[in-house]
């Protein structure tokens, strides 16, 4: 199990540095394009295309598994405050049963959809010419996959340690280490 845990560690930080790439990518691509446009009067084909379909469909969906993994989305604890560490746990673990029947669904309809634009080769016209981006849909299944397996795993770790009352190693930093607070003592508000 720790060697699936390792595999997909490694997918999700992958994916992470693909989108920070593509950050990077995406930020010389539209300098080019306006240093071309301005100083030169010929922009690139196709920039608004490509950043829109590839840049920006990784920047958004690739890192959905690393904030998830590391528990990084918001927690509202406005009416869970008063819960023990116990309840909270296993409150988590409901509600990552319905984050993952979400993800899960969305990730079937994503390949579903990613497939059928492979199959027509979707492009975008770009000027002069075409811009394939059925590639980019398939990105957004890959995000939305990892993200429905790391909620699997919390998910899994949440329940096993809301029933036993024991906190799982990897998550005493979320818990304040402390067994009381339920966020991470950093985050804490003055």
């Amino acid at each position: 199990m720790r060697l699936q845990i390792r595999l997909l560690d490694n997918l999700v930080n992958a994916a992470a540095w693909i989108a920070g790439i593509a950050t990077v990518l995406m930020t010389f691509h539209v300098t080019a394009d306006v240093i071309g446009r301005t100083l030169l009067s010929k922009p690139i084909t196709g920039t608004v295309e490509i950043v829109s379909a590839y840049n920006m469909a990784a920047i958004a969906f690739l890192p959905l598994a690393l904030i998830a993994r590391e528990r990084g989305h918001i927690i509202v604890e406005l009416f869970t405050g008063w819960m023990t560490l116990r309840g909270r746990t296993l409150l988590d673990a409901f509600v990552a049963i319905v984050t993952f029947v979400y993800t899960a669904v969305f990730t079937w309809k994503a390949i579903e959809i990613a497939i059928t634009k492979t199959h027509i080769r979707e492009a975008k016209e770009a000027g002069v010419g075409f811009v394939e981006i059925w590639p980019s849909r398939w990105v957004v299944a890959v995000g939305f996959g990892l993200m429905a397996i790391c909620i699997f795993l919390l998910m899994v770790r949440d329940f096993r340690a809301g029933l036993s009352g024991r906190i799982d190693p990897d998550d005493v930093d979320r818990h304040g280490g402390d067994g009381v607070t339920h966020i991470n003592p950093a985050e804490k508000q003055l």
